[in-house]
């Protein structure tokens, strides 16, 4: 495989895009320092998937795009392209031509592209990996890289020889397993808490389960009970509503009858009410006519007074038309005057206009003749000055000439100076070199002692190091279990908290109430189970005493429990007992049944238990006449003592005051609904206190991490220091070799300086002879231009006369047409105005005419309006005495209706006492029919209870055989069934299904646990084995190229020693490489005791021993012989020849010798400042 094409665009220096075809073999990249050469190296590691700026010479990623120069704009993106010739299938790719591609933008986005599809970094990655080429490989070397081989630590340098044994790939995969690893472990420490918290909940859930089936054999036993205890209701309903129904016959006879005198009663009423009504019509009409006559009256006089008024108004309008015809007159008359003005003014204007017009026609084709004239002028002038340009030209070129000959020969004579001041420079400077070498070495000799020094102390500080972080995983394990406890109370609690939410364990009326915000609003304010506590010692004792009313319900007032139980009926949501404060009357125990203070009397339970201060009237109502005594042994001995008080054990056994007893064990032990919330408030301090630690083993962890924090701080400032010595001794180790390779340059340089002093004196004589011709020359065409200037002055005055002249004619021109302008303007305005005068003058005759008209009709008007006003007078008179008539008949038809209304009341107290006859009936009839209606609802509520609850109709319940019912005997049964299902108490009815379910997770979660196992055992294999192939592969390229290493530093150095060996053999895979040289002749302790010159052939040999081990298709070395002198570049020149066989190699540098062994060219060149360009040359074709 190797490289067969390179593309560049937008790539640092490249502006536009280049193609470089590269051969195999060996590839020279040559030019001048600061064109871009280091660029294409640049190009090659970047493409291959290079992450660091620092490395590619930048800050930050987006510096590799082109950013401009001064006659170009910066680019939005850089392109490299890399074409590699697979067809010995080197990479596993499957094609013959692999094209990676890499893109960056100025937005920081990137992209990959293989063969032109896109894909990820570690694809690229994943290519490149066990092939020498990639990021960390040793496919590209540049001088720095030379330099760090040797004095990078142990540690740094192993990357090479992982990439060299083709390991990376397995460290890559043993990396994501460990990962995997983690991720496993993390999961199965989870999945075993869920699985542990399952199984401590599946016992519970078991029992629960076991309580629910018996509760569900109670509850179909008191069913059935039920049933047949509605239907005998439902027969006995239905017979007394079928004998209530006949008398309610017998009820509507009487009724109809008492209906029909009532009847006659109200026809008698209903003739006088009519009469009455006619004389109360009559009574109405003449009122009516009579209000009439009064409107028509008063309706007269408004339309008199309106008559006058409009008389008066009319008489004003005529008075104002008067004046407005004087006025308009007036105005007409002037009107007439300005008009005439206006004509003759107009006339006027247009015959000086058209005097105007002549002139300026004349003074126009004067213009035009002078403009001829100034063209002709005006070319002669041009002629004239072309040709004393031409001899200024000459002169000025002339000058210059001169002027860079007298500017030369100072440069010479001053160059002269310089180069003797820098021959004594010179000499004084072997001196101090030979001074600077003596003190650079005295310098080494103390920096390597502090050095060693910085080794021991970051050797101290790494221990630190190691114990502080033995006790950061300490405190991560204490932080761990703090927080899986933490969790396991904040479960418990919101379970629990889940079941006192929901009212787990009441009734479900109680809930039905209870969880609805709306009735806590009303008044509600809790069952007594949430609301009274009592000490953990009586908690069984006051429970026990409570019984079924610890579901009872605390209310507010009467109103408040009324409401709930009519919502619990409409609802059909069961029944509930409610304790109303408003009218809860607690029954103390008088003072002389109080039992003396005895042993085994605890007291009273209303005493012993706890509640807010408004719920204890509730506390005393339900256990005021309740005795908490030690055991039954101390009831029964009260009891035989007198006392009549219902007394409870502290086990919860009871004596009634009968002295009936209630015990044994119940089969749910951990507690009802007061220990409910007891263990709730214990399980909030458990939570509580469980946060506490956690956030003490967490801050203890923060601690545990800032100590290895600090310590990593020291250990890298520790670090940085020793690398700041080593860096130090390095920098003086180079300052030795320049001083001491400046000493035979210095020499050199004398030579040369002499040698360019005689140069520089020749070339001054040379320089005098052109500057006296040039002056010979420069005077002749001096003469020449004063004749042309003469001649161009003269044409000049010519040219300022005619265009003076033709610029007056044009003034002249441009005031003419402006007044004929102004005239014309003129003109047109007059004739405005005379237009507008006429249209005034027409528009004031019409007005006149139109008032004249106005004020004829005016007249008219008000003769008509004093017509008006004398016949609405003789109206008005008519309309009094018509209203006068009007009321004396009014008085006389309410005489009338005064005795129709005698005859109205007497019909009505016949047809009320009838009236009072026919309601006694109807009261007995209503009575009955409510009887009906309720009976008929109780029968229906009966038939919907059986159906809602049992699915049965009525018939089918009336048809049931009860008569083998023994009431009193069921009732009693079913009493103690709902007695022993109150018992039971909270029943969780899903306990069944959730127990299965809980089970089936329980074993899931288990199977789980076994998968992760097994995942935990394949994941820890696949470690070990990529550790077995690791060391294996490793270990022999190790060995490989240590041999190949000393082999190849023998040659180069002639002898010698040379050696690789692990820093620590006993871990192969982390430990790092020394490197040990010994050139011939000498015996050093360090390499950085190597010259220049050695250091950079020792970690050639060492790169040329891996790539022949182990050869990368492709090598990039930049400017790496930099540090050699002529001998040892012949020697890397021979070592560059031998790889070439195997590996292609493109080289950047300046020894021509190297370029000499390279097939192919490219010359780097920067024409355009700032922008790289690329030319190849083939050996055939050059020649150094």
């Amino acid at each position: 495989m190797h490289l067969k094409k390179l593309s560049l665009y937008g790539f640092k220096s490249f502006a536009g895009r280049v193609d470089l075809d590269i051969t195999p073999g060996i590839v020279g990249i040559v030019g001048p320092n600061g064109v871009g050469k280091s660029n294409i190296s640049d190009a090659l590691r970047w493409a291959m998937g290079e992450q660091s700026a620092r490395l590619l010479r930048g800050s930050k990623m987006q510096d590799v795009i082109f950013a401009g120069s001064q006659s170009r704009k910066g680019l939005g993106y850089a392109e490299v392209s890399l074409v590699f010739d697979n067809s010995d299938q080197f990479l596993s790719i499957g094609f013959d031509e692999v094209t990676v591609t890499r893109k960056v933008y100025r937005s920081g986005e990137a992209e990959y592209l293989l063969n032109g599809v896109p894909c990820r970094l570690r694809d690229v990655t994943d290519l490149f990996s066990g092939t020498g080429l990639g990021r960390e490989a040793y496919s590209v070397v540049e001088q720095g890289k030379i330099d760090a081989i040797l004095s990078a630590r142990p540690d740094d340098r192993r990357s090479l020889f992982d990439e060299a044994s083709g390991i990376t790939k397995y460290r890559a995969r043993k990396s994501q397993a460990q990962r995997r690893l983690l991720e496993v472990r993390a999961d199965q420490l989870r999945v075993s808490d869920v699985a542990a918290e399952l199984g401590r909940q599946l016992p519970v859930l078991e029992a629960q389960a076991e309580k629910a089936l018996c509760w569900q054999e109670l509850t179909e036993r008191l069913t059935r009970l039920d049933m047949d205890l509605l239907s005998y209701e439902l027969s006995q309903v239905s017979q007394r509503l079928d004998g209530l129904r006949a008398e309610i016959q017998s009820l509507q006879d009487q009724e109809h009858a008492l209906a029909a005198r009532a009847a006659e009663c109200e026809a008698a009423l209903e003739e006088a009410r009519v009469r009455m009504a006619q004389a109360e019509s009559e009574v109405e009409a003449l009122h009516a006519r009579a209000s009439e006559a009064r409107a028509a009256a008063e309706r007269d006089n408004g339309r008199l007074n309106l008559a006058v008024q409009r008389q008066q108004a009319i008489a004003e309008r005529g008075s104002q038309l008067e004046t407005m015809v004087a006025a308009t007159r007036e105005r007409q008359s002037k009107l007439s005057s300005d008009y005439e003005i206006a004509c003759l003014s107009a006339q006027q204007a247009r015959a000086e206009y058209a005097e105007r017009g002549s002139s300026a026609r004349q003074t126009e084709e004067r213009i035009t003749a002078l403009a001829a004239a100034r063209a002709a002028a005006e070319a002669e002038m041009e002629e004239c000055k072309s040709a004393l340009f031409d001899v200024l030209a000459r002169a000025s070129d002339l000058r210059s000439r001169v002027r860079a000959g007298e500017d030369s020969l100072k440069y010479n004579r001053s160059r002269t100076a310089r180069i003797r001041a820098q021959l004594d420079e010179k000499n004084r400077e072997r001196a101090r070199l030979q001074d600077e070498v003596e003190r650079i070495m005295s310098e080494g000799r103390a920096l390597i002692d502090e050095s060693v020094e910085a080794d021991s102390r970051v050797s101290r500080v790494r221990a630190a190091l190691e114990a502080a972080r033995a006790e950061q995983e300490l405190a991560a394990e204490r932080a761990a279990r703090a927080r899986a406890d933490e969790s396991s109370a904040r479960a418990a609690h919101a379970s629990l908290s889940a079941l006192q939410r929901d009212y787990e364990g009441y009734g479900r009326a109680v809930r039905a109430l209870l969880t609805s915000d709306e009735w806590r609003r009303a008044g509600l304010l809790g069952a007594v189970g949430e609301l009274v506590r009592a000490p953990r010692e009586y908690e069984r004792a006051i429970e026990a005493a409570l019984g079924p009313a610890v579901q009872n319900i605390i209310a507010s007032t009467s109103g408040v429990a009324e409401k709930a139980i009519s919502f619990l009926k409409a609802s059909r949501a069961g029944r509930a007992t409610f304790l109303p404060l408003d009218i809860l009357r607690p029954s103390p125990i008088p003072s002389h049944e109080i039992p003396p203070a005895a042993r085994g009397v605890i007291g009273l339970a209303s005493e012993l238990a706890e509640s807010a201060p408004e719920h204890r009237k509730a506390v005393d109502y339900l256990l005021g006449r309740v005795l908490v005594v030690q055991d039954l042994r101390c009831g029964v001995a009260l009891i035989r003592s007198g006392v009549r008080l219902r007394m409870v054990t502290l086990d919860g056994d009871q004596i009634s005051a009968g002295g009936a007893m209630t015990g044994g064990e119940a089969a749910d032990r951990q507690g009802g609904l007061l220990a409910r919330a007891r263990r709730l408030e214990e399980l909030q301090e458990q939570l509580e206190q469980a946060r506490m630690e956690s956030s003490k083993a967490e801050s203890g962890r923060e601690r545990a991490h800032d100590e290895v924090t600090q310590c990593q701080a020291d250990l890298e400032k520790a670090e940085r220091e020793l690398a700041d010595l080593q860096l130090a001794v390095r920098s003086q180790n180079e300052r030795l070799r320049v001083a001491r390779e400046a000493l035979p340059r210095s020499a050199d340089e004398l030579a040369s300086l002499e040698l360019e002093l005689g140069s520089v004196i020749a070339e001054d004589d040379r320089t005098s002879a052109e500057v006296a011709e040039h002056t010979s020359q420069l005077e002749a065409v001096e003469s020449d231009r004063i004749c042309l200037e003469a001649e161009l002055e003269s044409k000049s005055g010519i040219l300022a006369r005619l265009r003076g002249e033709e610029a007056q004619a044009t003034a002249e021109h441009s005031t003419l047409n402006a007044d004929a302008a102004a005239l014309r303007e003129r003109v047109s305005a007059l004739e405005a105005a005379r237009s507008r005068a006429q249209s005034e003058l027409e528009s004031s005759r019409a007005e006149l005419e139109r008032l004249n008209e106005q004020e004829r009709a005016v007249a008219e008007e008000l003769a008509l309006a004093l017509q008006e006003v004398e016949t609405l007078r003789e109206a008005a008179s008519s309309s009094a005495a018509a209203f006068e008539e009007e009321q004396r008949r009014l008085e006389g038809a309410r005489a009338c209706r005064a005795d129709e209304l005698a005859c109205v009341n007497e019909a009505e107290r016949a047809s009320r006492s009838a009236r009072r006859g026919q309601s006694a009936v109807d009261g007995r009839l209503s009575d009955a029919r409510v009887l009906e209606a309720r009976l008929d609802a109780e029968r229906e509520s009966i038939a919907r209870r059986l159906f809602a609850s049992y699915s049965i109709g009525a018939q089918e319940a009336l048809a049931r055989d009860v008569s083998a019912l023994r009431l009193e005997e069921a009732r009693v049964e079913m009493k103690h069934l709902r007695q022993e299902i109150d018992s039971f108490g909270p029943v969780n009815h899903t306990a069944v299904q959730e127990s299965k379910e809980l089970a089936e997770r329980h074993h899931f979660l288990e199977e789980q646990l076994a998968d992760m196992e097994s995942a935990q055992e394949s994941l820890s294999e696949v470690i070990r084995e990529c550790d077995r192939v690791c060391i294996k592969q490793f270990t022999e390229t190790f060995e490989a190229i240590r041999q190949e290493f000393s082999d190849i530093f023998q040659d180069v150095f002639g002898g010698g020693t040379a050696d690789l060996a692990l820093d620590d053999p006993g871990a192969p895979l982390e430990c790092g490489v020394e490197i040990v040289c010994q050139p011939p002749g000498k015996k050093l302790t360090n390499l950085s005791l190597l010259s220049g010159g050695e250091k950079a052939l020792a970690a050639i040999a060492l790169l040329f021993a891996i790539m022949r081990v182990k050869p990368s298709p492709v090598c990039v070395l930049d400017e790496i012989d930099s540090a050699l002198d002529e001998a040892n570049v012949a020697r890397f020149v021979e070592m560059l020849e031998g790889i070439s066989k195997n590996v292609q190699v493109i080289i950047v540098t300046h020894r021509k010798r190297t370029m000499e062994c390279a097939d192919t060219l490219f010359g780097v060149t920067m024409e355009e400042s700032g922008v790289s360009k690329v030319f190849s040359i083939r050996a055939a074709d050059f020649k150094l």
